[in-house]
């Protein structure tokens, strides 16, 4: 069982239920957020070697796990796969390294580790609100459709002035604001606490 809630501010926590993984220690959890981020990868576990690497260790199109996905990233196309294994053996094993890393950037998925790997960690409550943006936690039914600034900003509508210095425009609620220069303006209240959370704002 895996429920997903919007965390409030810029992320997510995800819950996973009643698995293998719930009774792990902080170091396998390190490890686990390690796999997940596609983060301390060495090019033996991809195919090549610092000697005579191999052309059929290489990973392949049809794999699962992060093989497969390296591949689809490196690779383009099963057409180029071929051409680009040469390339790849030709630039040697620290190059290949590099490649590794860069997909590790591109690739994988962003997590807070710390966060993962802390079995004390009190999480906030759902329903709470988040002193760094008074957006609330709340859970997401459907992540693919959730928009937080429009679903977990719960904030009455009075209106409330501050002096803004908000270089960008947001929206909330399905409002526009911004940009501000430094100015005294009157916003709803659910703009005005975002705003001086964020720290883009005080009250007038």
């Amino acid at each position: 069982n895996i429920h997903v809630y919007f965390s409030g501010n810029e992320g997510f926590h995800v819950y996973v239920y009643n698995s293998q993984f719930q009774q792990i220690s902080s170091r396998e959890r390190s490890e686990l957020a390690d796999y997940i981020m596609f983060r301390g990868v060495i090019p033996e576990t991809f195919g090549m070697k610092k000697f005579k690497p191999n052309r059929s260790s290489f990973p392949d199109f049809g794999e699962k796990g992060w093989r497969g996905r390296f591949s689809k990233y490196v690779f383009g196309s099963k057409s180029k796969r071929s051409k680009i294994i040469s390339e790849l053996i030709i630039n040697g094993y620290s190059s290949f390294q590099k490649t590794l890393d860069d997909a590790s950037e591109n690739i994988g998925v962003k997590i807070d580790p710390n966060v993962t790997m802390d079995i004390h960690r009190i999480f906030r409550l759902p329903g709470s609100i988040n002193s760094k943006s008074g957006l609330t936690k709340l859970y997401c039914e459907n992540l693919s459709k959730f928009d937080p600034y429009m679903e977990a900003s719960f904030l009455n509508d009075n209106s409330v002035e501050v002096i803004a210095n908000c270089p960008i425009e947001f929206s909330l609620k399905n409002k526009k604001f911004g940009p501000y220069n430094n100015e005294k303006v009157t916003v709803p209240t659910f703009a005005a606490v975002y705003m001086i959370c964020k720290k883009l704002a005080t009250l007038a």
